[in-house]
């Protein structure tokens, strides 16, 4: 599926629509980030589901606002709430507690506009402070970030569109228990296609594969894992949208090996479901 995408965008220039193609593809990205004088506030919930033996439940709420400053640049704030619900995980303590994650900042520059070219390309650079460990819900003190490359293009005018995104995340955790530092990195790609089934309702699916590294640099393999699943996009009225996603860990392998899923790093599956108000 990524090669077909990849080689959808690079295919002969097709006509712009007027479909804000950023949150078409679920948890994958599009390349648009609106017009000049554009804000936009966003809601996020996402939920990630099960582990290899006993209960896993992790819950966040994201809370964010956007504005467009020019044609190619624009800027966001976020913070963020979790929950974690966790019982008889190996390895993980039993908790159901919560609070305010951590916060991040967002800068998306369009490299090249859809509109003037056979494809849309923007980088998108997400600096990120956290309080609440993503995976276990222990408190620590972290900074990271991720690198995002987006690639989107409007295969048939006004109906299907393919995007292609390839990310680097990197952060360094202070777990306050133990004391000590952790420093991990992650390498993935996602492919994506939506298409106009009816008026403003937009149905896809989506690939994602990870790989990920102990070390900032990519320096020791310790997982992978490769998600699938359907995606929705739904213009409600000029100024709101909503969408979601349900991706399932369809392969994974840690660096110990066994089995066929990575469910130490990664979760049997997860959910997107996302509103946007623009003003």
């Amino acid at each position: 599926m990524p090669a077909v995408i990849a080689a959808g965008l690079l295919a002969a220039p097709a006509c712009a629509s007027e479909v804000d193609t950023e949150h078409l593809f679920g948890f994958s990205e599009g390349a648009d980030i609106g017009k000049k004088g554009e804000g936009e506030l966003e809601a996020e919930t996402i939920v990630r589901q099960g582990k290899a033996a006993g209960q896993y439940g992790a819950l966040s709420e994201a809370l964010e606002v956007k504005y467009v400053f020019t044609d190619r640049l624009r800027l966001g704030g976020r913070a963020t709430f979790s929950y974690h619900g966790i019982s008889g995980v190996p390895g993980l303590p039993d908790r159901g507690s919560g609070g305010m994650q951590g916060v991040s900042f967002e800068a998306r520059y369009v490299l090249v506009e859809r509109a003037r070219a056979p494809f849309g390309l923007t980088v998108i650079a997400t600096p990120r402070w956290g309080r609440i460990d993503d995976v276990s819900g222990e408190a620590v003190r972290s900074y990271g970030g991720v690198l995002t490359l987006v690639a989107d293009r409007e295969l048939v005018a006004g109906h299907w569109y393919g995007a292609v995104n390839l990310l680097y995340d990197a952060g360094a955790t202070h777990v306050h228990d133990t004391g000590l530092w952790q420093h991990d990195s992650k390498a993935g790609i996602a492919a994506a296609i939506a298409g106009r089934v009816h008026g403003e309702l937009f149905l896809g699916a989506e690939v994602r594969y990870f790989r990920v590294y102990d070390g900032l640099g990519f320096d020791r393999y310790a997982g992978e894992a490769l998600f699938a699943g359907p995606t929705m996009y739904v213009q409600l009225s000029p100024t709101w949208t909503m969408s979601g996603a349900w991706n399932w860990q369809i392969y994974g392998q840690t660096a110990a090996g066994g089995g066929s899923l990575n469910l130490t790093q990664f979760e049997r599956q997860q959910v997107k479901f996302r509103v946007n108000y623009h003003f």
